[in-house]
């Protein structure tokens, strides 16, 4: 082989070799690109509906609370929580916060489906029954705080 083919040989494979490396740095970073865009999205679209269902827990709090918590109140959060899940937020809900979500509503309907409950629904909750509901309350925000990453530290 002379020395003009194998130089034309070598510059074919060096740029066929950079033409494909190129095409996949290009593509891994257009794709990190758009996956960090969409983290920021979902993130955004989160903080923005958890801070609606926190709100919605607020009968259920351990300290403080403005009134007592009794079937009736509880029906009312559980009907804002099922709104808030179809109509807005349910969507955002992360696989890990599902599950402490839906942990909640059914202690919430088990006091719904109570009939002696039911007949005295503005009576105040018992004691096991209201720390059942708040253990549950307090396992969610936990779950949408680690969602947001608003208990940890900057990342920077």
């Amino acid at each position: 082989m002379d020395q003009t083919t194998l130089s034309l040989l070598t510059g074919l494979i060096s740029g066929t070799i950079t033409a494909v490396v190129t095409y996949f740095a290009t593509y891994a970073k257009a794709r990190l690109d758009l996956t960090v865009a969409y983290s920021k999205e979902l993130h955004e679209a989160r903080l923005t509906q958890y801070k609606d269902l926190w709100k919605q827990l607020k009968p259920l709090a351990r300290y403080s609370l403005e009134r007592p918590t009794t079937p009736s109140i509880v029906k009312a959060t559980s009907e804002g929580m099922r709104d808030w899940y179809v109509d807005r937020g349910g969507i955002y809900l992360s696989r890990a916060s599902r599950g402490p979500y839906f942990d909640l509503k059914a202690a919430m309907q088990e006091i719904i489906d109570d009939p002696q409950l039911l007949a005295n629904a503005d009576a105040p909750l018992d004691r096991r029954r209201l720390a059942s509901l708040q253990k549950h309350g307090s396992v969610l925000r936990e779950a949408l705080s680690n969602d947001i990453g608003s208990r940890r530290g900057p990342f920077v």
